[in-house]
């Protein structure tokens, strides 16, 4: 069999490239003189074989997949059968026959995915030579740690074991074929005190409160109790008040860091800053980590609410920046403007600063300085941008680029074998391959190219992979692809029965699911909308209407119907603030209803960014944002934010 990038194009498969451009929207001149009903039946034959094949192989039938197999030898997912023949033989197969089969399937992602299933299968089989003759180097931690124990075996010993520390060194639990490794080393003696402690701290700081215990048992006498300190003050962060509990030494100060800097951000700030002056000159701490441990515990402060005093210009931009967003929070104006305006130029310079900034200064009586930092922004199509046109009148700009499609390029694009195994994937619903192939095209293509696929996608109706390409590809002003309208007679039919404005309903399916009709969340919510199905059987009973199983969320009718009425309640509960809601829809009304407490009479925005949960905060600014853009898609356009909007009421 010839390597696959050796193949030229055959002239059904530049006939099979045609036949999709009539189902995707596009024509061209070839496209007019090809006999659209021949090619249609031989595209439809060949991708009804490869699903006969796929399916034979799967389930053993090696007869009926050689049959159909041997109908597809120029078809643009041949490569894929060869793969998936080839994982039935992976420990058997000899260095030789694996190095043709990758040269078979060069130019497609699947060559690297094979080839590392190879090598995980000498592993599995102990042929470690093999294995170490052919690994090639790879972010993949359980890859590594084969690799290294594969050189161990081979008598490099001593580079193998040098090598290890930096894997160890994990906030997190390590794949078990590291383990024999890890075992090798320590035993070796590698294991030092530092070590351990870089690892506890990696481990503590990502919330590995288990790995964290399990990483006592490797400190010495000198340091264990230093060790268990740390510990208690992570789990149990007020241990801290005790001072007298914590050593000057290097162990002790490391735990008495780690227990104030709990200690501030979950409890007491003011307090964590009193015990840090009685115990600052009583610890050798370096300077670095004093200054560190100031700046931190003056952030937390004003985290809760308590200005400081300090020169913004001697803090580290990243602790300056956590000061000006606390004091935002709290819409201490005077302190925020000084700390934003003290800000280095290029982070100063990002939206969300020119626009907090301008409204710093405008809250104290400087409209005309506010303004000019409203007007930097307000032309961008963001949240900041949004809302900086909507505080000084200005009508919200799309930028949309407004160059149509070019047909013959897609045309031509789907003569390349990476789209046209893209789409053919996509033909045969095999999603996650044609994704695959999406992102290895990206690659490949010239930017003029990444234009096309992208608008090609979108022709497809492939509708989220459009959305999420455009993005990936940096082509953010293509508002038609990005903010598209599918399904778009359903959703004017439920917005019509809820009384909810259209533009809302595509705002909020835009972001829970970019339209994707069979998107499912880690906390399985469904759909367009992504109803959990506990929510979807409330709004069913309140409607009076049966309740869905979890497969009748994926009926866009279904989803929308049901997505609409419980959206139409939270707009109800909490007075049409399209704000409330969605953080509503999104975390929970028990949550928001927390949240909403002591909030009377603060500002919508300032209100946003208080949200503890950055999901929910970044859910709620996008939706402001989508909802603003598609109102202007529909020519339905709406203030960024409603009268009723700008501030929290509770009456």
């Amino acid at each position: 069999m010839a390597p696959i990038a050796a193949r030229r194009a055959s002239p059904w498969l530049i006939g099979a490239a045609l036949v999709l451009l009539p189902a995707l929207g596009v024509s061209g001149p070839a496209a007019a003189q090809s006999d659209p009903a021949q090619v249609d039946n031989a595209v439809y034959d060949q991708r009804l074989a490869y699903r006969r094949a796929a399916r034979a192989l799967r389930a053993g039938r090696s007869s009926e997949f050689r049959r159909q197999a041997a109908k597809l030898d120029d078809y643009a997912l041949q490569p894929y059968l060869v793969y998936y023949q080839a994982q039935g033989r992976l420990r058997s197969m000899r260095s030789n026959e694996a190095a043709d089969l990758r040269r078979e399937l060069a130019d497609t992602p699947i060559a690297a995915r094979f080839y590392r299933q190879w090598l995980n299968a000498q592993v599995r089989r102990g042929r470690w030579d093999v294995y170490l003759e052919h690994y090639e180097a790879s972010d993949d931690a359980a890859a590594r740690c084969n690799y290294l124990r594969a050189l161990y075996r081979s008598g490099e010993r001593s580079q193998a074991l040098s090598q290890v520390r930096d894997l160890w060194v994990s906030a997190e639990s390590m794949p078990k074929t590291c383990d024999p490794l890890f075992e090798v080393w320590i035993a070796a003696g590698h294991l030092d005190q530092e070590t351990v402690w870089a690892r506890l701290t990696l481990a503590l700081d990502a919330r590995e409160v288990s790995l964290g215990r399990y990483l006592l048992r490797f400190f010495d006498r000198a340091n264990a109790a230093a060790g268990q300190l740390y510990l208690n003050v992570h789990t149990k962060p007020r241990t801290v008040r005790s001072l007298s509990r914590f050593p000057d030494t290097d162990g002790g100060r490391r735990a008495l860091r780690h227990g104030l800097l709990r200690y501030a951000n979950r409890e007491d700030a003011n307090h964590a800053l009193e015990l840090w002056q009685q115990a600052q000159p009583k610890y050798k701490f370096a300077d670095a980590d004093a200054q560190y441990i100031h700046e931190s515990l003056i952030a937390a402060a004003a985290e809760q609410g308590h200005a400081p005093d300090d020169d913004p210009q001697s803090f580290s931009a990243a602790a300056a920046e956590r000061v000006a967003l606390a004091l935002v929070k709290k819409a201490n104006w005077p302190f925020a403007s000084r700390w934003i305006a003290a800000l280095p130029d290029d982070v100063a310079a990002k939206p969300r600063w020119r626009y907090w900034l301008g409204r710093s200064l405008t809250e104290q009586g400087d409209a005309d300085a506010g303004r000019e930092h409203f007007d930097a922004i307000s032309g961008l199509r963001n949240y900041y941008g949004f809302l900086a046109a909507d505080a000084t009148g200005k009508e919200p700009l799309l930028n949309a680029e407004s160059t149509p499609a070019d047909a013959a390029a897609q045309e031509a694009l789907l003569e390349v074998p990476v789209v046209r195994r893209m789409a053919e994937l996509y033909a045969v619903d095999d999603l996650v391959n044609a994704r695959r192939e999406w992102r290895y095209a990206l690659t490949k293509l010239t930017p003029p190219q990444q234009r096309h696929l992208v608008e090609l996608t979108a022709s497809m109706g492939w509708v989220d992979q459009a959305i999420f390409g455009a993005r990936d590809a940096d082509l953010n002003d293509l508002v038609s692809i990005r903010f598209p309208m599918p399904f778009i007679d359903i959703y004017r039919r439920y917005a019509a029965e809820t009384g909810l404005p259209l533009h809302l309903l595509l705002a909020v399916s835009r972001q829970e699911s970019a339209f994707h009709l069979v998107a499912r969340s880690s906390a399985s919510a469904r759909g367009l909308m992504q109803l959990l199905p506990s929510t979807a059987r409330v709004v069913a009973d309140l409607i009076g209407v049966a309740r869905p199983t979890n497969n009748d969320l994926n009926d866009p009718h279904v989803n929308v119907r049901l997505g609409a009425h419980y959206l139409a309640h939270l707009l109800g509960r909490y007075g049409h603030n399209r704000a409330l809601a969605a953080a509503a829809y999104n975390a929970g009304e028990g949550r928001v209803k927390r949240w909403l407490k002591d909030a009377d009479g603060l500002p919508i925005d300032v209100w946003i960014e208080n949200i503890p949960f950055r999901e929910t905060r970044d859910y709620v600014k996008a939706l402001i944002a989508f909802d603003c853009v598609y109102s202007r898609r529909l020519g339905t356009p709406v203030p960024v934010l409603g009268h009723h909007e700008r501030v929290i009421s509770r009456s």
